[in-house]
């Protein structure tokens, strides 16, 4: 059965505002969240702060009064019904109704806040070595001045305009392990949403997207790229840059090195969270045409067909 207002402050039902006030403080002072942080004193917090909101503003006393008289008169089948006007009875369960129902949702069942759920980005090497993301929160909170509850000291809370809750902008900084894989979701406890009536807050929840580089591709956790080189690197060999998961790395081309063939880097590639020890990546050759050559290239490059020509079993025209 719920406590009326009176049996939550302990006071009796003609107790003065003095009274109240002087048994208000002690209980602020027994079960403020500052003092102490149990979840049933926050409860217990809650229910006194609306119980003085009522008691101690003489209108909302009254009604009050009133309606758990209603109450009364209403279970004992009408008798000593105090009331004669159809107009006051219009009031009474109408109004007064609705303090009721306030009254009942203070004591409702704890409802656990929401979860959130955001997406963040990161490169392939990042994915590879681990790293930090710091994202931004905005949900509401329980306004901490009149713990949701609208009014402070008898009059509209503003703390928060009497809406009884605040907007709270939060950074918290993610930390990502290194090897994730893409779409891997994150969760941090206790950063999602607040709850109501004592309920716990949801969770945050961070999905990560690995957003791979043009040319570096993870595939059954081998990594692989593509090195573009002349053709005359090609026929005499050389050395080219290619990109890495750990910075830039040189492969030494061999002369006479055919278009699609793979070279091997060891210990480049994806990094072995138990060991310690970093895979491999294989580069394919590509041989790259120019766009433009000068008439002196031109030139070369006629002598080097005239040549080849001349070449017994030439393979190309």
């Amino acid at each position: 059965m719920l406590k009326s207002y009176y049996e939550i402050l302990n006071v009796k039902e003609n107790a003065s505002s003095q009274e109240i006030k002087k048994q208000f403080r002690k209980l602020v002072r027994m079960y403020h969240p500052d003092i102490n942080s149990s979840i049933e004193a926050e409860e217990i917090f809650k229910a006194v702060n609306k119980a003085a909101e009522i008691l101690l503003d003489d209108e909302k006393r009254k009604n009050y009064d009133r309606l758990r008289n209603t109450n009364f008169q209403t279970q004992n089948g009408g008798k000593d019904n105090k009331y004669k006007s159809s107009e006051e009875k219009k009031y009474t369960f109408s109004d007064l109704f609705q303090e009721k129902n306030d009254f009942k949702k203070e004591y409702a069942s704890p409802k656990n806040g929401e979860d959130i759920t955001l997406n963040v980005s990161i490169d392939t090497y990042e994915a590879t070595v681990g790293t930090s993301r710091t994202v931004n929160i905005t949900h509401s909170v329980i306004c901490p001045k009149c713990m949701g509850h609208k009014f402070a000291n008898q009059k509209t809370c503003p703390h928060c305009n009497g809406v009884g809750e605040k907007t709270e902008n939060r950074k918290i900084t993610v930390k990502i392990p290194p090897s994730i894989k893409n779409n891997a979701k994150l969760r941090i406890k206790g950063e999602g949403k607040e709850g109501k009536y004592g309920g716990k807050r949801g969770n945050l929840y961070i999905i990560v997207k690995i957003k791979q580089k043009e040319e570096l591709k993870i595939k059954d956790g081998i990594v692989k790229s593509v090195a573009y080189i002349s053709p005359y690197a090609a026929v005499l060999g050389g050395n080219v840059k290619v990109s890495t998961l750990w910075g830039e790395a040189v492969i030494k081309i061999p002369p006479l090195t055919k278009a699609n063939q793979s070279f091997k880097l060891v210990d480049v590639g994806i990094m072995d969270e138990k060991t310690g020890k970093k895979g491999e990546q294989i580069v394919k050759i590509l041989i790259q045409t120019p766009s433009f050559i000068t008439p002196e290239e031109k030139e070369l490059y006629e002598k080097l067909q005239e040549i080849n020509l001349k070449k017994k079993n030439a393979k190309f025209i």
